[in-house]
């Protein structure tokens, strides 16, 4: 009933910017001092000055730094595509869920994006349950009875319009808001946590819109299991339970 999707819905951890930043210049400066001490104490002995080392351990710093930031930086996970689970899933709804799933993918990216940055605490729980929202959404697009059904189908709009356009929507709300809750007047913080408060209660909103969903597809999930359960005692002969 439900493909694997653990790939497909974890996002990475992502490297702190102690790793990412600090590390390679640390390891450069290191690298640089350690270059300027070996070539300019030589440079003192012949008398040829200390320019040139100077500048050779500058340029073997910003190469050492610049190479270990290249390598230890975060990289973009590649979209997992949509993987048909059904026969037949009908064109229409195949183009629009793949285009949902990859703007879900990019939507989520956004939001660890926004968690890297200085983000006030205040927006993180917000962030959150966008985050969440996104994952149980694309978890349903990836369903069997989801595919199966047509574009027109209510369910289908509404899980297509939450990722490509509610969510994306909110999450623009967050980013306007998020600098004035540094803001030193204290009227523009208030405003900025009563907007905050409001898109949560969006995203709530929709997140009870998902749960319907996922109610009715549990739900036929658990009738194919009886009737196949049925059908097994039937054909063999069996009175245990399966």
């Amino acid at each position: 009933m439900f493909p694997p999707t653990g790939r497909g819905m974890a996002m990475p951890r992502h490297r702190g910017k102690w790793l990412t930043r600090d590390v390679p210049i640390f390891f450069g400066g290191i690298l640089s001092l350690g270059t300027f001490v070996l070539f300019g104490f030589g440079s003192l002995v012949g008398g040829t000055g200390l320019i040139g080392p100077a500048l050779g351990a500058v340029a073997v710093g910003a190469a050492v730094a610049g190479g270990s930031a290249y390598l230890l930086r975060n990289r973009r996970p590649a979209p997992q595509p949509l993987r048909a689970v059904g026969a037949a899933v009908p064109e229409g709804t195949r183009a629009l869920l793949e285009g949902a799933v990859s703007t879900a993918m990019k939507q989520r990216r956004r939001i660890a994006e926004m968690n890297r940055r200085s983000t006030p605490h205040a927006a993180r729980p917000v962030l959150a349950r966008a985050d969440a929202l996104l994952v149980r959404i694309d978890a349903l697009m990836r369903t069997e009875v989801v595919q199966s059904r047509r574009p027109y189908d209510e369910d289908v709009m509404l899980l297509e319009g939450m990722s490509t356009r509610y969510v994306p929507e909110l999450l623009g709300a967050v980013e306007d808001n998020v600098g004035f809750l540094s803001s030193f007047t204290p009227g523009s913080q208030q405003q900025a946590l009563q907007n905050l408060q409001a898109i949560d209660e969006q995203l709530a909103a929709l997140n009870d819109g998902v749960d319907r969903i996922e109610s009715e597809v549990l739900g036929g999930a658990a009738r194919s299991l009886d009737v196949q359960r049925e059908f097994l005692r039937t054909r063999l002969g069996e009175q245990r339970p399966f």
